[in-house]
């Protein structure tokens, strides 16, 4: 069995969004239906996250396992000479089962387009043809508020049922114009349903003066499912990009990942320190032990020229840590250590160090 990752592009108008649905066809369908017809079998696609009725992506990604022999490069040709002209497969590349297009995403990037000028049937799917002036600078000023970790009620449609826990991070909102068409670009490492086309309206609320910038964190603080139910069109959403993070090795309980920005991190390195390790391939390089559904951190994998150390800090996941030496192995081959670089494969108990330390 080998793994590919896609990278697909898709004009949202006539679906009814990304995932499969029992009436209307949906993107998903239509890329499953075209590796059926190729491969002669179902094949399921599992993506980063879906997109709703009308929503767009440049930069959606996917991923696949099939037994049939060919290359990436053949995978997209065959695939695009069955898809639509508005689905479009942008890369396929082969994989290892470490990548996961829902469960390895770093950051996303959304951009919401709104075009201030006369009416223009040429954006009409990509942005939202906005009928009113809108005053830009206190938008700016209103999108603030939404920036950093918040309690994100107000703005989703997830039920507290479902998704007990709304606090999300948004890392930047940033503002630019070309033309008639203003871009509103989000990004963080998920939204909940709904969530930027949510908070773009109420910016556009802001910029029509219907509210004050500072309405805006009045709305976060009421986390209410019933003050804010307005949701900017879909048409002038689109999913840009998605990032990953490398994962060393995995396995049903636990992970080797590089470190997050919710990570704690090793003592004076910096996060993007550690990014330009992993991005160059540059020893000494850190990456975190966790477990893989709660992503607790458990531990700390170290690994220079001479060796790699994998340090655990709970007995509990000691054995699970102890299977995934096979893995690391095979890690160590493509990021470019040597075969006889030793690894060792530590318990440490963290609470009787701190201790310790502290003592």
């Amino acid at each position: 069995m080998r793994r590919f990752r896609c990278t697909v592009s898709y004009c949202g108008a006539a679906y009814e969004g990304w995932q499969s649905q029992r009436d209307g066809k949906s993107v998903q369908e239509q890329i499953e239906e075209a590796l059926h017809e190729i491969a002669h079998q179902k094949i399921n696609i599992i993506a980063s996250g879906r997109t709703d009725a009308g929503v767009s992506a440049r930069g959606q990604v996917f991923h696949f396992d099939t037994d049939r022999d060919l290359s990436g490069r053949k995978w997209m040709g065959a695939l695009n000479g069955h898809l639509p002209k508005d689905i479009h497969i942008m890369d396929c590349t082969e994989t290892d089962f470490t990548f996961h297009a829902r469960y390895s995403v770093r950051m996303k990037q959304y951009d919401y387009r709104i075009n201030l000028g006369p009416y223009d049937v040429f954006t009409k799917d990509i942005a939202y043809q906005c009928p009113v002036a809108l005053d830009i600078e206190k938008m700016k000023e209103a999108s603030r508020y939404l920036i950093g970790t918040h309690d994100f009620t107000s703005f989703n449609s997830n039920t507290l049922a479902e998704t007990p826990n709304q606090v999300r991070t948004v890392n930047d909102i940033v503002f630019s114009r070309e033309g008639n068409i203003l871009k509103l670009t989000f990004t963080g490492k998920g939204f909940l349903r709904y969530m930027v086309r949510m908070m773009a309206a109420q910016l556009i609320e802001v910029g029509r003066g219907r509210l004050q910038p500072e309405d805006i964190q009045k709305i976060l603080d009421a986390k209410s499912k019933t003050i804010s139910r307005k949701n900017a069109p879909a048409n002038g959403l689109t999913l840009e990009r998605v990032d990953y993070f490398e994962i060393c090795a995995l396995n049903e309980e636990v992970m080797i990942r590089e470190f997050l920005q919710s990570d704690v991190l090793p003592e004076d390195i910096s996060l993007s320190q550690l990014e330009e390790c992993v991005k160059n391939r540059e020893t000494p390089v850190y990456y975190i032990l966790t477990e893989r559904k709660s992503q607790k951190q458990l531990g700390l994998f170290l690994a220079t020229e001479q060796f790699c150390e994998l340090t655990v800090y709970d007995e509990a996941w000691y054995e699970s840590a102890l299977n995934l030496k096979p893995q690391i192995q095979e890690w160590m081959k493509k990021y470019g250590l040597a075969e006889e670089t030793e690894i060792r494969i530590e318990l440490r108990d963290q609470s009787i160090t701190n201790e310790a330390e502290n003592a």
